[in-house]
This record gives structure tokens, C-alpha cells and sequence, in this order.
């Protein structure tokens, strides 16, 4: 099954003189299970493209399908439902509320979507366990190293039991053992799990993990290359804070 279908998309800004085109024509297709990286160089549009598929921006012209629907069709309220349903999103920053813990983090998003307490509380453990924090779901972010809070930040994202998942450069503030680890963390929950995940990285090293890289230049597809995935941490433990 094609989790995202990508068909002709372009996306400029501006318009005359000021018309920046950021993406020329991207067709790609990823399918359930998938661990794919999205890589180029400055400029070539990774960023733009990767809020195409969340759904966070829409095409010029083109069109970005999830799960079969043409997002592009959705109202924006409808964009935002399919956000919080079905697509789970991790960032650079890892964006956790200072002040909740572990637990608290990852289940206050489902609680205000409206999902009662105990189901919260049960999806949050089950998210937690994925990426090995469940016997520290009651630190708070300022009792928990970078790769630590990095991997709550991704419980939050699959607390939703999202169809996929898009992280942007999610290794970017992390030092090259919690890099590794996280990297790792993330082709586990795609071997063993089943997520699909779409990642953005400069990192070559990172991307070593994936089942395909699709590089960009210049707004569009440079080349689609698949690999056998290669851990790179060789540790499935917990880093200490």
C-alpha cells in the first residue's frame, strides 16, 4: 500500500520578478513501512517538501496524496484533522513542555484532542515503551539528556498511531552518540513496529539507516536510490542524561 503518493508537484512563492520556484515537478511514491531521507543541498526544497506532506503547506500545482486523500482537496480545518489523526511530526527541536514530564508531554496532546485520560495514559505508555523511556517517564525535559528528550518528542508524535511519520533533521541538535542512537531508534520503529517515516537529514551518516534516499537539487528529484539499511549506534540502550 502507497502511504504517500506524489504526483507533478511544483511550489512557488511570489510572483513577476520576486517568483522563487522551491520545487519543479516531484513525483514519488512511499509505501507502508518505509523508512525514506529526503537529502540535497541548501536550497533544493527538502523542507518545502516535507510540509507538502504533512499537509502544512499545499502545492501550486500538483498533488500530495496520504492514505489515498488528495490533501489538497481538504479544507484547512479538514488539513488540520488529518494532522492530528494521521501524520505525526518530529522536529529539530524537540518542542516538550518544560514543566510536564515524560508521560505528562506525550499524552497532554491526545487529552486535548479529546481522547479520555485512561486511553491517553495507555497509548502514551505504549508510545513511551517503543522508544525505550518508559522508566523515565517522570523526568521532566531538564532531567533528561538531548537523545532522551528527542525520543519523547517522538513517543508524542506516535502516541497518535499516526499512518507516517516526518521528521525534519531530527539528529540536528544531537552529538554524534545520540545521534547514532536515535538514528537506530528510528529503522527500529519502522523494522519492528511497521511505522513508515519520511526524514530530512544532511547527515550521510543518518541516512545510512534509511530504505531509500531521494535527493533533491534544484526543486527536484536528482536521484531515488535504494539500500539495505545499516544500523549505526549498535546500542539499544538509553544514553545516560
Amino acid at each position: 500500500m502507497e502511504v504517500i503518493e506524489v504526483e507533478g508537484l511544483t511550489k512557488h512563492f511570489g510572483e513577476g520578478d520576486a517568483r522563487v520556484e522551491v520545487l519543479r515537478g516531484i513525483d514519488l511514491a512511499i509505501g507502508s513501512g518505509e523508512l525514506v531521507a529526503i537529502m540535497g543541498p541548501s536550497g533544493s526544497g527538502k523542507s518545502t517538501l516535507l510540509s507538502m506532506l504533512g499537509g502544512i503547506d499545499v502545492p501550486t500545482t500538483g498533488r500530495v496524496l496520504v492514505e489515498g486523500t488528495d490533501l489538497d482537496s481538504l479544507t484547512d480545518d479538514q488539513r488540520t484533522l488529518m494532522r492530528r489523526k494521521r501524520i505525526g511530526f518530529v522536529f529539530q527541536a524537540f518542542n516538550l513542555l518544560p514543566t510536564l514530564n515524560a508521560m505528562e508531554n506525550v499524552s497532554l496532546p491526545l487529552e486535548l484532542d479529546g481522547v479520555p485520560a485512561a486511553e491517553a495514559a495507555r497509548r502514551a505508555e505504549s508510545a513511551l515503551e517503543q522508544v525505550e523511556m518508559l522508566k523515565r517517564r517522570n523526568h521532566i525535559p531538564g532531567k533528561l539528556s538531548g537523545g532522551e528528550q528527542q525520543r519523547v518528542a517522538i513517543a508524542r508524535a506516535l502516541a497518535i498511531e499516526p499512518a507516517l511519520l516526518l521528521a525534519d533533521e531530527p539528529t540536528g541538535n544531537l552529538d554524534s552518540r545520540q545521534s547514532e542512537r536515535v538514528s537506530d531508534l528510528l529503522l527500529r520503529l519502522v523494522e519492528e513496529h511497521g511505522h513508515t517515516i519520511v526524514m530530512v537529514t544532511h547527515d550521510a551518516n543518518v541516512a545510512k539507516i534509511a530504505h531509500r534516499i531521494v535527493y533533491l537539487r534544484d526543486g527536484r528529484v536528482e536521484s531515488d536510490t535504494r539500500q539495505e539499511p545499516v544500523s549505526i549506534g549498535g546500542s539499544k540502550d538509553n544514553e545516560a542524561s
